[in-house]
């Protein structure tokens, strides 16, 4: 049986400022507490507009470079994965995000700047619960050579696996269990990573403006441009970052071994998709079995 857990916001305000990856540009983002049952919505200042765009699979516009949403025009926000994935570790279900650029900010790469400025918020538990996703049967989605699967468990786990045309990248794999504390110190600090080749490409294009050794471990043919790591194997953690930000789009705890090859943001949004939809399937189906009939067959009105 699943046991619900009490929604979370923030206790404070906070502000967060950072280069915006693509355009380089420095980027205003502001938390502020909310309501139960409010969620997390994105609101998008242009000029004097302000334009609310919540955080849900129904409003994921693209899943190409990183994961955006969107309110069914122009208007988007995108990058959000970093964030997510620490607003899912310290349990924040409820949350109002307002930006002035269509990109959250890169910050270092990783979610350790998000995470720190939460706790330094603070953490308001509120009195209305939320009920974990769990799934009671193997979910899965495949794009060729590459897979991600969700099987049932108790806890949240995961085992990722990677293989680049790298020599430092081929068959990198990493197996561990998700709480807070794990996800905190083994898996938010690791920065987004990308070879050198790519970058200079996306640049020549007006791409990856903000980008630099300060904020992505940068890798050449045969090596690291950067003097050192976090992790031996920080690209295969930062992948598990990834992931666990894409899933938080679902808007609620999750629990579940996930087992992934080769995966990126199309594919966790799919698999977050099926999630959903088999969850809900089945909350309706449970629902269902606990009406009682008002009138049997033989009182209907033919």
């Amino acid at each position: 049986m699943v046991t619900a857990i009490h929604r979370k916001t923030i206790q404070n305000s906070i502000t967060l400022r950072g280069i915006g990856v693509h355009s380089g540009k420095m980027v205003t983002l502001r938390l502020h507490p909310a309501e139960a049952n409010t969620g997390l919505i994105f609101y998008l200042y242009k000029g004097t507009q302000k334009i609310r765009i919540p955080i849900s699979l129904d409003h994921v516009v693209d899943t190409s470079n990183a994961t955006t949403i969107g309110d069914g025009s122009s208007n988007r926000v995108q990058t959000i994965e970093h964030l997510l994935a620490a607003v899912h570790t310290l349990g924040i279900t409820d949350c109002i995000f307002e930006i002035d650029s269509v990109e959250v900010p890169i910050m270092d790469g990783s979610s350790l700047p998000f995470w720190e400025g939460i706790r330094s918020a603070g953490i308001r538990v509120l009195d209305e619960t939320i009920e974990p996703i769990t799934i009671s049967n193997p979910i899965w989605v495949v794009d060729g050579d590459k897979y991600l699967v969700m099987l049932p468990s108790d806890e949240l786990k995961v085992t990722y696996s990677i293989d680049f045309n790298h020599p430092l990248l081929r068959g990198q794999s990493y197996t561990t269990t998700l709480d807070e504390s794990i996800l905190g110190t083994d898996i938010l600090p690791a920065r987004t990573f990308g070879f050198l080749k790519d970058v200079e490409a996306l640049q020549a294009r007006g791409l990856a403006m903000g980008g630099s050794l300060d904020n992505a471990v940068v890798l050449t043919d045969d090596g690291y441009l950067n003097e050192t790591l976090r992790y031996d194997n920080e690209c295969v953690r930062h992948k598990i970052l990834d992931l666990i930000g894409d899933l938080a789009v679902m808007g609620r705890p999750f629990r579940g071994h996930l087992i992934a090859s080769k995966a990126g943001h199309a594919l966790d949004i799919s698999l977050a998709k099926c999630i959903m939809s088999q969850v809900t399937g089945n909350e309706l189906t449970q629902f269902k079995s606990k009406r009682v009939p008002l009138f049997s067959k033989k009182q209907a009105v033919r």
